[in-house]
């Protein structure tokens, strides 16, 4: 049988005024511990670079495709409304998310000019800042010309360049999620070490991500629009033309003994009626299609924007030397404790 140990308190209590003892003892140790934890977060500190953070929130209101009634109405003359809204899962769940990161979308953002007459772009921008300029084989630049409306087209080794400073930006720079996992609130975050291309980045990708949204939304009504608007168009200068045509037949005195001479007004009457008939209809098309497009437009309500100054993301001197501090007397108090017990 086992012999029980019995525990005195007095012992316990000697133990505590020994280990404590000893720990006043290993103060030297303690100290190069404290010192170690505070200068290293400092050293970290200050070879860290700016990190200048942007942020733009914005809401995403999503409209219904089916169009309810309008849908049925529709249907009646031949028009399918709510085939239009067919692409509107392309913008559910969180493909929006991945689209306001995609390629064509973060490329566009870096082709645009800074401010002023200069034509130096957010690419450019990019790589001085960033020191990617510098580590390039052959020096590149992005400014578009003052005389040029468009931006001249790309060599291979540009868009090699451009595909690298996606890849950094995406990785690194642009963080993009949504304040409520359940709701329709986005967040877009960018982080650089320089305020101008923080600020015109975040606002700028949030511009061309509304933009590429929209035009997908809505890109098969706005067709269907467009091409009962020529029809429309087409139909007017023929209706036009069938009036003046049919005034030409008018006779105001017309020989009773020549019925036909009534003839050619009345075909002319006749085809005006056809006409303005079918033109009517789609007039009638085209408006519930304006309708069915604007129903299908989102609404992106912009919240926040960015403004200067930009806050520093960077953690203060003052709490890194704490947290330091303080990590490193426990890292002492602990390390002493090891060497106790292990005497």
């Amino acid at each position: 049988m086992a012999e029980k140990k019995t525990i005195v308190l007095g012992d316990v209590i000697e133990s505590i005024k020994r280990f404590f003892s000893y720990l006043r003892s290993q103060f030297k140790l303690i100290a190069f511990c404290a010192i170690i934890g505070l200068v290293l977060p400092l050293v970290y500190r200050a070879l860290q670079k700016p990190a200048y953070a942007a942020s733009t929130t914005f809401i995403l209101e999503e409209k219904s495709a089916s169009g309810g009634g309008l849908a049925g109405l529709a249907s009646q003359v031949g028009l399918d409304i709510g085939s239009l809204g067919s692409g509107s899962s392309l913008f559910t769940g969180d493909n929006i998310l991945d689209i306001i990161k995609s390629r064509v979308i973060i490329e566009k953002v870096l082709m645009t000019p800074i401010s002023g007459n200069s034509g130096k772009t957010l690419a450019d921008l990019y790589l001085e800042f960033s020191g990617l300029g510098e580590r390039l084989p052959v020096p590149v630049s992005f400014a578009i010309p003052a005389a040029s409306v468009v931006a001249p087209a790309h060599t291979v080794y540009q868009d090699s360049v451009l595909y690298v400073m996606y890849e950094q930006i995406a990785k690194k720079n642009v963080s993009v999620d949504r304040l409520n996992k359940k709701g329709s609130i986005f967040k877009i975050v960018t982080v650089s070490q320089n305020q101008v291309f923080s600020k015109n980045f975040a606002e700028r990708l949030l511009k061309e991500t509304t933009t590429y949204y929209v035009n997908v939304k809505t890109s098969t009504a706005a067709a269907n629009v467009k091409r009962l608007q020529a029809r429309g168009d087409s139909l007017l200068r023929v209706l036009n033309a069938k009036s003046y045509n049919a005034a030409s037949f008018q006779i105001l005195d017309p020989n009773v003994a020549y019925k036909s001479m009534s003839v050619p007004a009345e075909v002319s009457s006749r085809d005006k009626s056809i006409v303005f008939s079918i033109y009517a209809e789609v007039t009638k098309n085209l408006e519930m299609s304006r309708i069915a497009l604007v129903s299908q437009t989102p609404v992106i309500q912009l919240l926040d924007v960015p403004k200067y100054p930009l806050m520093d993301d960077r953690k203060s001197f003052l709490f890194l030397g704490f947290a330091g501090l303080f990590a490193g007397l426990v890292l002492g108090f602990f390390l002493c404790l090891y060497l106790y017990t292990d005497k």
